[in-house]
């Protein structure tokens, strides 16, 4: 099937340059008879051979440049050996010319409007060919993108999927533990628990599934979040949330910040002689940036450095970022002995 389409095309090429230059001669032959005032009566087989052997020399600087001159030197950037070899190229066409038409038709009287002429006519012919070899390549080299752009979405696409699929779901078994604990205890926490928890398993299963949601939607993911996370922690943990601006409609990566709120929750120091915190920090004062900042104390001998953040690889995270918002987003990893600290920064444009 493979050899069969390759030979179509082929096919196709030799049929559109055959056609071109059928045309081109007809062209020829017209522009000949109009300045030289011949007739087409007075055609006969002299000068037939002397127009043809005038294409085929014409082709031959045409392909000369076509597939040697452009490719080897100009698309080097080569550009002045180019113009050397292109006035080459023309001026041996306009002599191997005169030698076969003088053979031919006899000599000419008049040499200079002769070698002029055909100059113009190379010149013409060069300029014509290369603008549609250029354009040929350039509609290639934008097809190939596009196929290109459209393969790296669909594995965007796919890893983005796989990426929001990893979101940890020991945290989900945690809660359902604490909420059976709540409700044996038949604590009044209860109702609130399950509320916050139905809000965030609709956000993961519906929501999570756009490419962009509103940070108001992020936000509130974020909130519950920490109120599920609170009921199962020591309640000394001091977990502070500050967002400062109300541009809460920018729209962002479903799933953002979720991983590092993980972690600080994860790797937060319980100790009772060790002041437990997490400060969160959000940022949505410019309209087309947010800044995020998480910092949480730790053990320093227990988490000597982020090599995973829980359900999400930090390698996942940063790769995610870097599909989503390329060039567009700075992150910023600090562990300072006792404290942990993230910086995201992101340009929504």
């Amino acid at each position: 099937m493979m050899k069969g389409i390759m030979r179509n095309k082929l096919f196709g090429k030799i049929i559109s340059h055959l056609l071109f230059w059928c045309v081109s001669m007809v062209l020829f032959s017209v522009l000949i008879f109009y300045n030289r005032g011949f007739s087409f009566s007075e055609l006969n087989l002299t000068l037939a051979t002397s127009i043809l052997s005038t294409m085929i020399l014409l082709a031959v600087s045409v392909y000369l440049n076509v597939f040697w001159l452009i490719p080897v030197f100009f698309n080097r950037r080569k550009f002045i050996l180019f113009a050397f070899l292109q006035l080459l190229n023309i001026f041996l066409f306009i002599f191997l010319n005169f030698l076969l038409t003088g053979f031919l038709e006899g000599a000419h009287p008049n040499y200079l409007s002769e070698a002029i002429a055909e100059f113009i006519l190379a010149l013409i012919f060069l300029v014509v060919t290369t603008l549609i070899t250029f354009t040929r390549d350039s509609m290639a080299l934008q097809d190939a993108q596009l196929r290109i752009k459209e393969v790296e979405r669909q594995n965007i696409e796919s890893e983005l999927q796989v990426l929001k699929a990893q979101v940890n779901p020991h945290f989900f078994f945690n809660t359902l533990n604490s909420m059976y604990a709540l409700s044996l205890d038949k604590s009044e926490k209860t109702p609130e628990l399950i509320l916050r928890l139905s809000e965030l398993m609709r956000y993961i299963l519906y929501e999570s599934a756009d490419d962009m949601v509103s940070m108001e939607r992020q936000l509130d993911f974020v909130k519950n979040y920490i109120y599920l996370e609170k009921i199962r922690t020591d309640e000394s943990l001091e977990v502070d949330l500050k967002i400062e601006g109300e541009n809460t409609g920018m729209n962002v990566a479903p799933l953002l910040l979720i991983p590092f709120v993980e972690n600080a929750f994860k790797h937060v120091a319980k100790d009772n002689h060790i002041p437990a915190f997490i400060h969160i920090y959000i940022n949505l004062s410019h309209p087309d940036e947010m800044t995020f900042r998480i910092e949480n104390n730790k053990y320093p001998e227990r988490s000597p450095g982020l090599k995973k953040i829980d359900g999400i690889g930090l390698a996942n995270v940063k790769k995610r970022l870097e599909l989503l918002y390329p060039d567009k987003h700075k992150l910023t990893i600090e562990d300072v002995g006792t404290v942990f600290k993230v910086e995201l920064k992101i340009d929504t444009r």
